[in-house]
Formats: C-alpha cells, structure tokens, sequence
C-alpha cells in the first residue's frame, strides 16, 4: 500500500511554498468554528476580510443581497462596524438564512491571506464541529492528486506564535485522516510535526480542559465568552467541508454548496 503523509503546520508561515498539499485551515477558537456554524445555519456565502469597512462598500455597491458583518477587534471583542462576533453565542442568536457574512477575525482570516499568498490552490476549513467530514474530503482530494495533507494551524498574536488550541485540534484531526486514509487502503506517515500534536492528545484528560488552558482559553474568559471553549469543543455536529475559494481580484470567499460532503 502507498503511503500518505500527514504534516502540522503550526503557524501559517511555516507553510511550505513549493510543496503541493491539501491545507486544512484550523482556527478552531474561533474563526473555523464560526465559519463552519454560519454555514450551517444557511448563511450563502462568506467573505474573508482584512478591512471589512471597505468589504462591505464594495459588496454591498455590487449585489443585491443582505450582508452582514461578523468581526472582531483586537482584543476578540465585537467589531463596532459589526452586527455580532465571531461568538458562537453570537452566531447562534442570528438568522443567517440566505445572508452574505462577511467575516474578520485576528488570526484565522490572516491565515486564509497567508495560504493565498504562498500559491496553495487546495484549502479546507477545518474545525473539531466538522473534524471528520474535513479530514475525509482532505484525504479523498489528497488521494486523487497524489499530496500529502497538512493540517494549517492559524496560531495567535496574528499567527506570530503557536496555539495550544489549534495544535491540540490538529491532534484529533489527524487521528480521523489516519482512519480515512487506511479506508482508502494508504498508509498515513506522520511526519514530525503531526507526532507532536497527537502526542499532544495524552498531556489533557478532554478537549475542554486543553481549550482552557490555551491562551486563547484565557481571552475567551477575558472577554466574557467562555461559553465558546466548551462550544468549540464538539465533534462533528457538522457533514460540511467548505473549501476558500482564491478570487482573481484578492478575495476568499466560503461558498455554501448546501450539501453535505462525504458524509
């Protein structure tokens, strides 16, 4: 049987540029996990912005259609151009219902640019809500183009440093592409990088207790959404694997298929 190798990437700089792979982008406290949940409460489609001011000028000069903004500052609080947060608790109180979203968050959006800028053509959002549809879709595309995978940790202080939180989810993340690559009769190889994160599994006895004591743990509690870390901690509420979509004009843009992807 041929091997199929795994790899983590724990900031996004660390992305190798001249290597073909199947990226999947974690930002799983919280801007993944968003993303994936805006999906499936049947948002149309989602904008990644740096500046989401100019964004929304420009969609909302050039579509007929609601948009809204979902953003944070600095700090992970809401955005004041913003009509809610990248929150699951926010998420979850919004009809989204056939609505443009477009999305701004301090670390996972940047991600999505740095992916754009090093040429990679095949990105998944990853999260732990669709850990095992992502990872069954990665291995299926890696398969059939003859890549590896590498699980694209979007990290913290805009993806200067490594994230306990990402790291940890690129552990159970791979332990789901390990089954799927051997339903596809391939051997999974982890690299290095990948050890490190499934070795990572057996230092906390659950998911809630390695999201506390994250950084980005603390900030959720520093902002009064600790509900999150619990909420962003579940598996596979969701049959979603949306991929960014790279546009010739510099945008990423999360369209929703509304279908399910290798359930």
């Amino acid at each position: 049987m041929e091997e199929l190798k795994f790899e983590v990437a724990y900031m996004p700089k660390e992305v190798k540029k001249d290597l073909p792979q199947v990226c999947v982008l974690v930002d799983v406290l919280r801007a993944t996990t968003a993303m994936i949940t805006m999906l499936d409460k049947g948002c149309s489609e989602i904008i990644l912005t740096d500046d989401e001011q100019k964004t929304l000028e420009e969609v909302e000069n050039t579509v007929d259609q609601e948009t809204l903004v979902c953003a944070e500052d600095a700090y992970g609080n809401v955005s004041e151009h913003a009509q809610f947060s990248p929150s699951l608790i926010s998420i979850n109180n919004m009809d989204l219902k056939d609505k443009r979203i477009v999305l701004k968050t301090t670390n996972g959006t940047l991600a999505g640019f740095t992916l754009w800028n090093s040429g990679k053509d095949h990105v998944l959002v990853g999260s732990l809500r669709n850990a095992k549809a992502v990872m069954d879709k990665a291995v299926r595309m890696a398969d059939e183009l003859g890549m590896g995978v590498v699980i694209v940790c979007a990290g913290r202080e805009n993806g200067e440093i490594a994230a306990l939180d990402d790291a940890y989810t690129a552990g159970i993340l791979l332990d789901y592409g390990k089954e799927a690559a051997a339903a596809l009769n391939r051997v999974p190889l982890f690299k290095d990088s990948a050890k490190i994160s499934t070795h990572l599994l057996e230092s906390y006895p659950d998911t809630v207790q390695a999201f506390e004591d994250s950084g980005s743990g603390e900030t959720m509690r520093r902002i009064g959404c600790k509900e999150d870390i619990k909420l962003c901690s579940v598996e596979n509420l969701s049959d979603l694997a949306p991929d960014l979509q790279f546009t010739a004009n510099g945008s990423i843009v999360v369209k929703n298929m509304k279908k399910v992807v290798y359930k």
